[in-house]
């Protein structure tokens, strides 16, 4: 009897540390999700010399860059966005800009999850993108 107790607790606790992880995962995966979208926007807006802007609609729950399909963020994390306020075309909508020279209004996207957070950040004067990964 004692040998069942001792695997039913060894059971819970494997798939405890498994859900956590793939909640890990689906956070970091939707972080280079995003990532790639903005990275994306940037080449776009080089390659046709025109300015184009990676959106997030805080409403739906989605982001996409031009042209792309509106991807969703996993379920249980929140998204922050912090961009410029000329570039909000409608409420519940954010954007970032990024120009023909590769710079961008710049700003930063965090995925908060349970128990940590992922930042997205964009440089405006470089429009680089990097992933930060943060436990809180």
């Amino acid at each position: 009897m004692l040998a069942v107790i001792v695997l039913i607790a060894i059971a819970a606790s494997v798939t405890a540390v498994a859900l956590r992880g793939r909640a890990h995962g689906q956070l970091d995966a939707t972080a280079q999700r995003v990532a790639a979208g903005l990275r994306d926007t940037r080449t776009r807006a080089m390659a046709t010399g025109k300015p184009q802007w990676f959106s997030v609609d805080l409403r739906a729950r989605t982001f996409a860059a031009p042209g792309r399909e509106p991807r969703a963020w996993p379920n249980g994390a929140t998204l922050k966005v912090t961009s410029a306020a000329e570039d909000v075309q409608q409420a519940g909508v954010a954007r970032i800009r990024y120009f023909p020279d590769g710079s961008s209004s710049g700003g930063n996207i965090v995925l908060v999850g349970e128990h940590r957070s992922v930042r997205v950040d964009v440089d405006w004067l470089t429009g680089a993108v990097t992933v930060d990964q943060r436990h809180e």
